[in-house]
Protein backbone atom coordinates (compact mmCIF):
# COMPACT_ATOMS: atom_id res chain seq x y z
CA UNK A 1 0.00 0.00 0.00
CA UNK A 2 1.30 3.46 -1.04
CA UNK A 3 2.08 5.52 1.96
CA UNK A 4 3.36 8.80 0.26
CA UNK A 5 0.90 11.90 0.13
CA UNK A 6 1.54 13.21 -3.14
CA UNK A 7 0.26 16.21 -5.38
CA UNK A 8 -0.70 13.91 -7.61
CA UNK A 9 -4.21 11.97 -7.06
CA UNK A 10 -5.90 9.21 -8.75
CA UNK A 11 -9.08 8.79 -7.99
CA UNK A 12 -10.22 4.92 -9.62
CA UNK A 13 -13.17 3.11 -8.94
CA UNK A 14 -12.67 -0.33 -7.02
CA UNK A 15 -15.81 -1.85 -8.26
CA UNK A 16 -17.76 -2.08 -11.67
CA UNK A 17 -18.86 1.58 -11.88
CA UNK A 18 -21.15 4.04 -10.54
CA UNK A 19 -19.44 4.25 -6.95
CA UNK A 20 -19.93 7.62 -6.80
CA UNK A 21 -16.57 8.92 -8.68
CA UNK A 22 -17.88 11.99 -9.53
CA UNK A 23 -19.03 13.51 -5.84
CA UNK A 24 -15.63 11.75 -4.63
CA UNK A 25 -13.42 13.88 -7.59
CA UNK A 26 -15.26 17.01 -7.03
CA UNK A 27 -14.58 17.10 -3.15
CA UNK A 28 -10.99 16.46 -4.24
CA UNK A 29 -11.06 18.87 -7.13
CA UNK A 30 -11.31 21.87 -5.02
CA UNK A 31 -7.57 22.06 -4.11
CA UNK A 32 -6.80 20.77 -7.63
CA UNK A 33 -5.08 22.71 -10.90
CA UNK A 34 -6.06 20.37 -13.61
CA UNK A 35 -7.95 17.21 -13.52
CA UNK A 36 -7.28 14.65 -15.80
CA UNK A 37 -9.75 12.00 -17.73
CA UNK A 38 -7.29 9.43 -19.33
CA UNK A 39 -9.57 6.41 -20.80
CA UNK A 40 -13.07 5.78 -21.66
CA UNK A 41 -15.56 8.33 -23.56
CA UNK A 42 -19.19 9.26 -22.95
CA UNK A 43 -19.96 5.50 -21.95
CA UNK A 44 -19.63 7.21 -18.52
CA UNK A 45 -21.41 9.32 -16.80
CA UNK A 46 -21.35 10.99 -13.47
CA UNK A 47 -23.70 13.13 -11.17
CA UNK A 48 -22.71 16.31 -9.33
CA UNK A 49 -25.07 17.69 -6.99
CA UNK A 50 -24.98 21.10 -5.41
CA UNK A 51 -27.94 22.78 -3.16
CA UNK A 52 -30.54 22.87 -6.16
CA UNK A 53 -27.70 22.33 -8.84
CA UNK A 54 -27.78 19.00 -10.28
CA UNK A 55 -25.13 18.31 -12.96
CA UNK A 56 -24.79 15.22 -15.75
CA UNK A 57 -21.63 14.40 -17.12
CA UNK A 58 -20.30 11.80 -19.67
CA UNK A 59 -17.03 13.45 -21.20
CA UNK A 60 -15.84 16.44 -19.43
CA UNK A 61 -14.02 15.94 -16.13
CA UNK A 62 -15.80 16.63 -12.84
CA UNK A 63 -14.38 19.34 -11.72
CA UNK A 64 -17.05 21.73 -12.94
CA UNK A 65 -17.97 23.75 -9.79
CA UNK A 66 -14.41 24.71 -9.46
CA UNK A 67 -13.34 27.77 -12.07
CA UNK A 68 -9.47 27.82 -11.75
CA UNK A 69 -9.75 24.18 -12.58
CA UNK A 70 -8.31 23.06 -15.58
CA UNK A 71 -10.55 20.70 -17.10
CA UNK A 72 -8.50 18.06 -19.65
CA UNK A 73 -9.31 15.26 -21.85
CA UNK A 74 -6.35 13.11 -22.46
CA UNK A 75 -5.28 10.99 -25.56
CA UNK A 76 -6.83 7.67 -24.12
CA UNK A 77 -10.29 9.41 -24.42
CA UNK A 78 -12.41 8.49 -27.29
CA UNK A 79 -14.61 12.05 -28.10
CA UNK A 80 -17.92 12.51 -29.42
CA UNK A 81 -18.05 15.81 -30.69
CA UNK A 82 -21.85 16.13 -30.67
CA UNK A 83 -21.84 14.94 -26.83
CA UNK A 84 -18.79 16.95 -26.05
CA UNK A 85 -20.42 20.45 -27.63
CA UNK A 86 -23.50 19.82 -25.90
CA UNK A 87 -21.53 19.77 -22.69
CA UNK A 88 -19.73 22.89 -22.94
CA UNK A 89 -23.34 24.34 -23.87
CA UNK A 90 -24.75 23.25 -21.07
CA UNK A 91 -22.05 24.38 -18.92
CA UNK A 92 -22.22 27.73 -20.35
CA UNK A 93 -25.65 27.94 -19.82
CA UNK A 94 -25.12 27.22 -15.53
CA UNK A 95 -22.69 29.25 -15.89
CA UNK A 96 -20.12 26.61 -14.90
CA UNK A 97 -16.54 26.25 -15.68
CA UNK A 98 -15.46 25.38 -19.36
CA UNK A 99 -11.76 25.63 -18.49
CA UNK A 100 -11.35 22.81 -20.86
CA UNK A 101 -8.27 20.86 -22.33
CA UNK A 102 -8.31 18.67 -25.42
CA UNK A 103 -5.81 16.49 -26.37
CA UNK A 104 -4.66 16.73 -30.04
CA UNK A 105 -4.61 12.85 -29.84
CA UNK A 106 -7.74 11.76 -28.84
CA UNK A 107 -9.97 9.49 -31.00
CA UNK A 108 -13.06 10.72 -32.70
CA UNK A 109 -16.22 8.74 -32.06
CA UNK A 110 -17.87 8.80 -35.80
CA UNK A 111 -21.10 8.57 -36.47
CA UNK A 112 -21.25 4.99 -37.94
CA UNK A 113 -19.41 3.84 -34.87
CA UNK A 114 -22.74 4.30 -32.78
CA UNK A 115 -24.18 2.72 -35.40
CA UNK A 116 -21.94 -0.67 -35.42
CA UNK A 117 -21.84 -0.70 -31.40
CA UNK A 118 -25.57 -1.58 -32.08
CA UNK A 119 -24.68 -4.31 -34.43
CA UNK A 120 -21.99 -5.50 -32.65
CA UNK A 121 -24.48 -6.09 -29.41
CA UNK A 122 -26.84 -7.93 -31.15
CA UNK A 123 -23.80 -9.94 -33.22
CA UNK A 124 -22.29 -11.26 -29.79
CA UNK A 125 -25.93 -12.00 -28.16
CA UNK A 126 -25.27 -13.50 -24.78
CA UNK A 127 -21.86 -12.67 -24.99
CA UNK A 128 -22.25 -8.83 -25.65
CA UNK A 129 -20.81 -6.49 -22.14
CA UNK A 130 -24.62 -5.07 -21.89
CA UNK A 131 -22.75 -1.38 -24.02
CA UNK A 132 -23.99 1.74 -23.35
CA UNK A 133 -24.20 1.98 -27.47
CA UNK A 134 -22.03 4.96 -27.51
CA UNK A 135 -19.79 3.84 -30.47
CA UNK A 136 -16.67 2.88 -27.69
CA UNK A 137 -15.81 -0.05 -28.40
CA UNK A 138 -15.76 0.23 -32.72
CA UNK A 139 -13.68 3.45 -31.82
CA UNK A 140 -10.93 2.02 -30.00
CA UNK A 141 -10.87 -0.88 -32.76
CA UNK A 142 -10.23 1.47 -35.14
CA UNK A 143 -7.64 2.97 -32.97
CA UNK A 144 -5.71 -0.19 -33.22
CA UNK A 145 -6.53 -0.85 -37.00
CA UNK A 146 -4.88 2.68 -37.40
CA UNK A 147 -7.21 4.15 -39.51
CA UNK A 148 -8.97 6.05 -36.53
CA UNK A 149 -9.40 9.76 -36.98
CA UNK A 150 -8.50 11.98 -33.97
CA UNK A 151 -8.71 15.45 -32.84
CA UNK A 152 -6.01 16.90 -34.25
CA UNK A 153 -7.18 15.50 -37.93
CA UNK A 154 -10.01 17.62 -37.64
CA UNK A 155 -8.03 20.80 -38.06
CA UNK A 156 -6.54 20.09 -41.25
CA UNK A 157 -9.27 19.79 -43.71
CA UNK A 158 -7.41 18.15 -46.49
CA UNK A 159 -5.93 15.21 -44.18
CA UNK A 160 -9.07 14.81 -42.14
CA UNK A 161 -10.83 14.49 -45.77
CA UNK A 162 -8.21 11.73 -46.84
CA UNK A 163 -8.04 9.89 -43.47
CA UNK A 164 -12.38 9.99 -43.34
CA UNK A 165 -11.81 7.95 -46.54
CA UNK A 166 -10.03 4.86 -45.45
CA UNK A 167 -12.18 5.36 -41.94
CA UNK A 168 -15.38 5.34 -43.89
CA UNK A 169 -15.00 2.64 -46.65
CA UNK A 170 -13.83 0.37 -44.32
CA UNK A 171 -16.83 0.78 -41.82
CA UNK A 172 -19.17 0.95 -44.53
CA UNK A 173 -18.02 -2.53 -45.66
CA UNK A 174 -18.23 -4.08 -42.13
CA UNK A 175 -21.87 -3.23 -41.76
CA UNK A 176 -22.83 -3.96 -45.13
CA UNK A 177 -20.85 -7.41 -45.14
CA UNK A 178 -20.51 -8.56 -41.51
CA UNK A 179 -23.39 -7.59 -40.35
CA UNK A 180 -26.02 -7.41 -43.41
CA UNK A 181 -27.32 -4.24 -42.19
CA UNK A 182 -28.00 -0.71 -44.07
CA UNK A 183 -24.87 2.06 -43.74
CA UNK A 184 -26.90 4.81 -43.00
CA UNK A 185 -24.43 7.85 -43.93
CA UNK A 186 -22.51 9.54 -46.72
CA UNK A 187 -18.98 10.60 -46.86
CA UNK A 188 -19.64 14.22 -47.60
CA UNK A 189 -22.57 14.65 -44.80
CA UNK A 190 -19.82 13.33 -41.96
CA UNK A 191 -17.18 15.43 -43.53
CA UNK A 192 -19.05 18.76 -43.64
CA UNK A 193 -20.58 17.83 -39.99
CA UNK A 194 -17.16 16.85 -38.36
CA UNK A 195 -15.34 19.80 -39.92
CA UNK A 196 -17.99 22.19 -38.92
CA UNK A 197 -17.13 20.43 -35.21
CA UNK A 198 -13.54 21.11 -35.96
CA UNK A 199 -14.11 24.51 -35.94
CA UNK A 200 -16.29 24.92 -32.48
CA UNK A 201 -13.47 22.89 -30.28
CA UNK A 202 -10.24 24.26 -31.85
CA UNK A 203 -9.84 26.80 -29.02
CA UNK A 204 -10.05 23.64 -26.48
CA UNK A 205 -7.30 21.57 -28.16
CA UNK A 206 -3.85 21.28 -26.99
CA UNK A 207 -0.71 19.01 -26.55
CA UNK A 208 -1.47 17.83 -23.06
CA UNK A 209 2.02 16.07 -23.00
CA UNK A 210 3.55 20.03 -23.00
CA UNK A 211 0.94 21.15 -20.54
CA UNK A 212 1.05 18.22 -18.06
CA UNK A 213 4.41 17.75 -17.74
CA UNK A 214 4.71 21.91 -17.47
CA UNK A 215 2.21 21.28 -14.34
CA UNK A 216 4.19 18.66 -12.99
CA UNK A 217 7.24 20.60 -12.96
CA UNK A 218 6.18 23.32 -11.10
CA UNK A 219 4.71 20.94 -8.66
CA UNK A 220 0.78 21.46 -9.27
CA UNK A 221 -1.66 19.95 -8.10
CA UNK A 222 -3.18 17.02 -10.67
CA UNK A 223 -5.80 14.46 -10.50
CA UNK A 224 -6.22 11.94 -12.70
CA UNK A 225 -10.20 10.74 -13.12
CA UNK A 226 -10.98 7.38 -13.93
CA UNK A 227 -14.28 6.38 -15.48
CA UNK A 228 -15.95 3.11 -15.11
CA UNK A 229 -14.58 0.77 -12.13
CA UNK A 230 -11.69 -1.83 -11.62
CA UNK A 231 -13.45 -4.85 -12.26
CA UNK A 232 -14.44 -3.44 -15.56
CA UNK A 233 -11.16 -3.41 -16.94
CA UNK A 234 -10.58 -4.63 -20.52
CA UNK A 235 -7.58 -7.09 -19.25
CA UNK A 236 -8.60 -7.74 -15.58
CA UNK A 237 -12.14 -7.43 -15.70
CA UNK A 238 -14.19 -10.72 -16.49
CA UNK A 239 -13.76 -10.64 -20.23
CA UNK A 240 -15.54 -10.49 -22.59
CA UNK A 241 -18.51 -8.51 -20.12
CA UNK A 242 -15.90 -5.34 -19.70
CA UNK A 243 -15.22 -2.10 -20.72
CA UNK A 244 -13.36 -1.34 -23.63
CA UNK A 245 -10.20 0.45 -22.39
CA UNK A 246 -7.87 -0.01 -19.67
CA UNK A 247 -9.83 1.38 -16.10
CA UNK A 248 -6.74 1.13 -13.44
CA UNK A 249 -4.44 3.37 -12.31
CA UNK A 250 -1.63 1.84 -14.35
CA UNK A 251 -3.24 3.35 -17.41
CA UNK A 252 -2.74 6.86 -16.26
CA UNK A 253 0.49 7.95 -17.93
CA UNK A 254 -0.31 6.23 -20.95
CA UNK A 255 -3.90 7.66 -21.59
CA UNK A 256 -2.69 11.21 -20.52
CA UNK A 257 0.54 10.92 -22.10
CA UNK A 258 2.99 12.17 -19.61
CA UNK A 259 5.06 10.16 -17.13
CA UNK A 260 4.98 10.02 -13.37
CA UNK A 261 8.21 8.71 -11.84
CA UNK A 262 7.03 9.78 -8.72
CA UNK A 263 4.91 9.33 -5.51
CA UNK A 264 1.16 9.65 -6.13
CA UNK A 265 -1.88 8.82 -4.11
CA UNK A 266 -4.27 6.48 -5.57
CA UNK A 267 -7.96 6.98 -3.91
CA UNK A 268 -9.91 3.73 -4.74
CA UNK A 269 -13.93 4.77 -4.61
CA UNK A 270 -16.27 1.78 -3.09
CA UNK A 271 -19.94 1.59 -2.27
CA UNK A 272 -21.32 0.00 0.71
CA UNK A 273 -22.59 -2.53 -1.58
CA UNK A 274 -22.61 -3.21 -5.24
CA UNK A 275 -24.04 -2.52 -8.31
CA UNK A 276 -23.61 -3.25 -12.21
CA UNK A 277 -25.21 -2.48 -14.92
CA UNK A 278 -24.32 -5.15 -18.00
CA UNK A 279 -25.01 -8.95 -18.81
CA UNK A 280 -22.17 -11.03 -16.95
CA UNK A 281 -22.69 -13.23 -13.87
CA UNK A 282 -23.04 -10.90 -10.74
CA UNK A 283 -22.21 -13.51 -7.59
CA UNK A 284 -24.22 -11.34 -5.00
CA UNK A 285 -27.16 -10.12 -6.36
CA UNK A 286 -30.23 -9.33 -4.77
CA UNK A 287 -33.19 -10.15 -6.16
CA UNK A 288 -36.83 -9.01 -4.70
CA UNK A 289 -38.00 -6.25 -2.64
CA UNK A 290 -34.95 -5.82 -0.86
CA UNK A 291 -33.00 -5.18 -4.69
CA UNK A 292 -36.06 -2.54 -5.69
CA UNK A 293 -35.87 -1.09 -2.05
CA UNK A 294 -31.87 -0.02 -2.44
CA UNK A 295 -32.38 0.75 -5.93
CA UNK A 296 -34.78 3.33 -5.30
CA UNK A 297 -33.15 4.74 -2.59
CA UNK A 298 -29.84 4.90 -4.06
CA UNK A 299 -31.45 6.02 -7.28
CA UNK A 300 -29.47 3.40 -9.00
CA UNK A 301 -29.99 4.18 -12.37
CA UNK A 302 -27.52 4.45 -14.93
CA UNK A 303 -26.60 8.28 -15.39
CA UNK A 304 -25.77 7.64 -19.35
CA UNK A 305 -28.55 5.05 -19.97
CA UNK A 306 -31.10 5.24 -17.04
CA UNK A 307 -30.99 1.48 -17.49
CA UNK A 308 -32.02 0.09 -13.86
CA UNK A 309 -28.78 -1.05 -12.25
CA UNK A 310 -28.37 -4.66 -10.72
CA UNK A 311 -28.33 -4.14 -7.30
CA UNK A 312 -25.94 -6.55 -5.02
CA UNK A 313 -24.19 -7.40 -1.60
CA UNK A 314 -20.63 -6.02 -1.44
CA UNK A 315 -18.26 -8.02 -2.43
CA UNK A 316 -15.07 -7.91 -0.41
CA UNK A 317 -13.20 -10.77 -2.49
CA UNK A 318 -13.62 -8.49 -5.54
CA UNK A 319 -12.42 -5.05 -3.40
CA UNK A 320 -9.55 -6.43 -2.33
CA UNK A 321 -8.64 -8.00 -6.23
CA UNK A 322 -9.05 -3.96 -6.80
CA UNK A 323 -6.51 -2.61 -4.19
CA UNK A 324 -3.80 -5.37 -6.06
CA UNK A 325 -4.79 -4.07 -9.34
CA UNK A 326 -4.39 -0.66 -8.31
CA UNK A 327 -2.34 -0.24 -4.65
CA UNK A 328 -4.87 2.14 -3.55
CA UNK A 329 -3.64 4.57 -0.58
CA UNK A 330 -7.00 5.13 0.60
CA UNK A 331 -10.47 3.99 -0.15
CA UNK A 332 -13.60 6.75 -0.06
CA UNK A 333 -16.85 4.31 1.05
CA UNK A 334 -20.10 5.85 -0.44
CA UNK A 335 -23.63 5.50 -0.08
CA UNK A 336 -23.62 4.27 4.09
CA UNK A 337 -27.01 5.74 4.22
CA UNK A 338 -28.64 3.65 1.16
CA UNK A 339 -28.42 0.99 3.64
CA UNK A 340 -30.16 2.52 6.67
CA UNK A 341 -33.25 0.75 8.41
CA UNK A 342 -31.95 -2.76 6.98
CA UNK A 343 -31.65 -4.95 9.88
CA UNK A 344 -29.00 -8.00 8.69
CA UNK A 345 -26.53 -6.76 6.19
CA UNK A 346 -24.19 -9.37 3.77
CA UNK A 347 -20.48 -8.88 3.16
CA UNK A 348 -19.16 -11.44 0.87
CA UNK A 349 -15.84 -12.14 2.18
CA UNK A 350 -14.57 -15.47 0.23
CA UNK A 351 -15.61 -18.09 -2.55
CA UNK A 352 -16.98 -21.24 -3.73
CA UNK A 353 -16.45 -22.85 -7.03
CA UNK A 354 -17.94 -25.94 -7.59
CA UNK A 355 -17.96 -26.77 -3.44
CA UNK A 356 -14.67 -26.08 -3.45
CA UNK A 357 -12.41 -22.48 -1.91
CA UNK A 358 -11.15 -20.49 -4.62
CA UNK A 359 -8.95 -17.94 -3.87
CA UNK A 360 -9.06 -14.82 -5.87
CA UNK A 361 -11.66 -13.65 -8.55
CA UNK A 362 -11.47 -16.04 -11.57
CA UNK A 363 -10.21 -15.21 -14.71
CA UNK A 364 -12.65 -17.12 -17.19
CA UNK A 365 -16.55 -17.08 -17.33
CA UNK A 366 -17.40 -20.39 -16.14
CA UNK A 367 -15.89 -20.36 -12.72
CA UNK A 368 -17.01 -16.93 -12.09
CA UNK A 369 -20.57 -18.07 -13.14
CA UNK A 370 -20.27 -20.92 -10.76
CA UNK A 371 -18.85 -18.92 -7.56
CA UNK A 372 -21.22 -19.53 -4.13
CA UNK A 373 -20.58 -16.43 -2.31
CA UNK A 374 -19.50 -16.83 1.53
CA UNK A 375 -21.23 -14.24 3.44
CA UNK A 376 -20.76 -12.58 7.01
CA UNK A 377 -24.03 -10.88 8.08
CA UNK A 378 -23.76 -8.12 10.60
CA UNK A 379 -26.29 -6.60 12.28
CA UNK A 380 -27.53 -2.97 10.49
CA UNK A 381 -27.96 0.56 11.78
CA UNK A 382 -31.47 1.73 11.71
CA UNK A 383 -30.27 5.49 10.78
CA UNK A 384 -27.65 7.66 10.74
CA UNK A 385 -27.03 11.24 12.19
CA UNK A 386 -28.40 14.28 9.63
CA UNK A 387 -24.42 16.39 10.00
CA UNK A 388 -21.80 13.75 10.61
CA UNK A 389 -17.98 14.75 11.32
CA UNK A 390 -16.23 11.86 12.42
CA UNK A 391 -16.86 7.82 12.99
CA UNK A 392 -17.20 8.17 17.07
CA UNK A 393 -20.84 10.45 16.32
CA UNK A 394 -22.24 7.01 14.06
CA UNK A 395 -23.98 3.52 15.11
CA UNK A 396 -21.51 0.68 16.48
CA UNK A 397 -23.37 -1.27 13.79
CA UNK A 398 -21.77 1.07 10.90
CA UNK A 399 -18.47 1.02 12.84
CA UNK A 400 -18.49 -2.36 12.38
CA UNK A 401 -19.22 -3.00 8.98
CA UNK A 402 -16.44 -0.47 7.62
CA UNK A 403 -14.00 -2.53 10.26
CA UNK A 404 -14.69 -5.48 8.43
CA UNK A 405 -13.92 -4.10 5.22
CA UNK A 406 -10.53 -2.64 5.86
CA UNK A 407 -9.77 -6.31 7.29
CA UNK A 408 -10.49 -8.74 4.52
CA UNK A 409 -10.23 -6.30 1.87
CA UNK A 410 -6.75 -5.27 3.18
CA UNK A 411 -7.51 -1.49 2.68
CA UNK A 412 -8.10 1.63 4.80
CA UNK A 413 -11.36 3.99 4.43
CA UNK A 414 -10.35 7.60 5.11
CA UNK A 415 -13.58 9.08 3.66
CA UNK A 416 -16.91 8.48 4.24
CA UNK A 417 -20.00 9.62 2.01
CA UNK A 418 -23.32 9.34 3.91
CA UNK A 419 -25.83 11.23 1.19
CA UNK A 420 -25.49 13.08 -2.32
CA UNK A 421 -24.42 16.47 -1.45
CA UNK A 422 -21.15 17.20 -1.78
CA UNK A 423 -20.62 18.14 2.04
CA UNK A 424 -22.54 14.87 3.32
CA UNK A 425 -18.50 13.49 3.52
CA UNK A 426 -16.68 12.88 6.83
CA UNK A 427 -12.74 12.17 7.66
CA UNK A 428 -12.25 8.75 9.09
Amino acid sequence: MQKNKSNIVVVIGAQWGDEGKGKVTDYFAARANYIVRFQGGNNAGHTIILDDKTVKLHLIPSGVLHKECKLVIGNGVVVDPRVLIKEINMLKKEGLSTNLLISDRAHLIMPYHVDIDYHLTNYQNELAAGSTRSGIAPVYADKLYRHGLRVSDLLNEDLFRIRLQKSYDFNKALVENVFKEKFEHTYEEICEEFLGYGSIIKQYVANITEVLSSAVEKDEQIMFEGAQGACLDVDHGLYPYTTSSNTIAGQVEAGSGVGLNAAKKIVGIAKAYLTYVGRGPFPTEIKGDLEEKIRDVGQEYGTTTGRARRVGWIDLVQLKFANQLNDFSEIILTKVDVLSGIEEIKLCVGYKVDGKDFKGVPSDIYNFKNITPIYETLSGWASLPDYIESLDQCPEELKNFVSRVEEVAKVKISLISYGPDRNQTFKV
